[in-house]
């Protein structure tokens, strides 16, 4: 990590000091961060298990954070369907301390990738988003899109939004994904509903949280630089 040295006089007791200011200059590694939210417990103390998926994206210059999830109105059976709603962050810090206000965990995979590649997700998700309507935002580092595609919980969720731009980053992230598609945090109703919505059959691709981070865990050909947990579940 490089740094300045630069000169700075200070008085003391009316003599002038000669002083060393160090500047210190982070330079960041270019990365992504798919992170998983587990479970927590409402204050109504109804456990809500479903998790969720978000990926912070580092280039030399910039930070994002890719949330997509149920933040608008919703349809259908469970809460399904509804508004696609995106919200795209520029510092870790605020989005890390809403996931940790409602009690849960969330567990960060790191994954160091080439600069160009991160700055093609970042470029992936700037095309999507130049097609959605602006909505209000809720805080001062977030800027939120209504997308064109709605949401739903089987195709287009947190987890499979978070995939679609860590895949142009590390296109072997998803190898083995239909060892872990489980369903893991879903109870057995919605496990039926989700096979009646694929004509009967369990959809193919991974689409929960909890099943992202089990394949992750167990993805040995393709592991994390560092795993971090943030917060932790009450």
């Amino acid at each position: 990590m490089p740094k300045l040295e630069q000169p700075n006089k200070k008085l003391k007791a009316g003599v002038a000091i000669l002083t060393n200011e160090v500047t210190t200059l982070q330079v960041r590694a270019p990365s992504i961060e798919i992170l998983i939210g587990g479970p927590y417990r409402g204050k109504d103390g109804e456990m809500h298990t479903y998790g969720h998926a978000a990926l912070r994206v580092i280039t030399a210059t910039q930070e994002r954070i890719y949330d997509f999830g149920r933040y608008g109105a919703t349809t259908g059976e469970f809460g399904a369907e509804g508004e696609g709603i995106l919200r795209v962050w520029d510092k870790f810090d605020p989005y890390i301390a809403g996931e940790n206000s409602y009690g849960r965990a969330t567990k960060g995979f790191t994954y160091l990738i080439p600069n160009d590649k991160a700055e093609a997700i970042i470029s992936y998700y700037e095309s999507i988003t130049a097609k959605a309507t602006i909505r209000r935002s809720k805080h001062p580092n977030q800027k939120e899109y209504k997308l064109p595609t709605p949401y739903h919980a089987f195709s287009k969720n947190c987890a499979t939004v978070t995939l679609d731009g860590a895949r142009l980053g590390l296109p072997g992230i998803e190898a083995g994904q239909e060892r872990f598609n489980e369903g893991r945090g879903l109870g057995t109703s919605e496990k039926m509903a989700a096979r009646a919505r694929n004509f009967g059959a369990w959809p193919s691709k991974i689409f929960m949280p909890a099943d992202v981070q089990a394949m992750l865990d167990g993805n040995k050909a393709l592991t994390p630089r560092k795993v971090t947990t943030y917060g932790k579940q009450r």
